[in-house]
């Protein structure tokens, strides 16, 4: 595990500690952790995002869903590190709803900031399939990411995640793929991970 997932790892764990209390509630007997949504057909529901949409937790018996939130948000256990030439700044952030921005150090020429915006979504792709899984340490979760929605905000480009039970070691190779990206395009000047503006919600 890198520097960088280390000082995600509190988030993460602050998310596992809301699903097991909620788990608690509903009981182990009728629980079903990370079920998907589907149709009267029995196709796979698509969140808004694109992604299937999944659910943190249901009910067996009533068939009712539940998402956690945090009540505040958790804190990092760093605020910064560096991964390459790339800062990344950490705020405090829930893991079930994580803002990441990545701002450009200078004027981007229009096909990076797509090119950037397509690192992100496919990361998130390859989250969201479990890519990411077996990083992590195993357990009763999927460990996958539940949703991602990238937009562009001025020069930055926003990731909207749900992280969901995705390890903190999936940033390890994002952080990789990032330094990579600066390397050969437009310089990253920051990428901020947590610290979610009014309109990122």
């Amino acid at each position: 595990m890198t520097t960088l997932a280390q000082a995600l790892l509190p988030l993460h764990r602050g998310y596992l500690r809301r699903l097991e209390e909620m788990e608690a509630r509903i009981g182990t007997e009728a629980v079903l952790r990370e079920p998907t949504a589907r149709d009267e057909s029995q196709r796979l529901v698509r969140h808004e995002s694109g992604f299937v949409l999944r659910f943190d937790l249901a009910d067996s018996r009533s068939g009712e869903t539940f998402e956690v939130h945090g009540a505040h948000p958790d804190e990092p256990a760093g605020r910064e590190v560096r991964v390459g030439a790339v800062p990344f700044l950490l705020e405090p952030g829930n893991w079930e709803e994580l803002t990441l921005r990545c701002a450009f150090g200078g004027q981007p020429a229009e096909e990076d900031v797509a090119a950037l915006a397509e690192l992100l979504h496919g990361w998130a792709v390859v989250a969201g399939h479990g890519g990411f899984a077996a990083r992590g340490p195993a357990g009763r979760w999927t460990g996958m990411l539940h949703s991602a929605a990238v937009r562009l905000d001025g020069a930055e480009v926003v990731a909207a995640l749900d992280l969901g039970t995705c390890p903190p070691e999936a940033f390890d190779v994002l952080g990789d793929a990032l330094s990579a990206f600066a390397g050969e395009r437009t310089q990253l000047a920051r990428v901020v991970i947590g610290g979610t503006r009014r309109e990122d919600s």
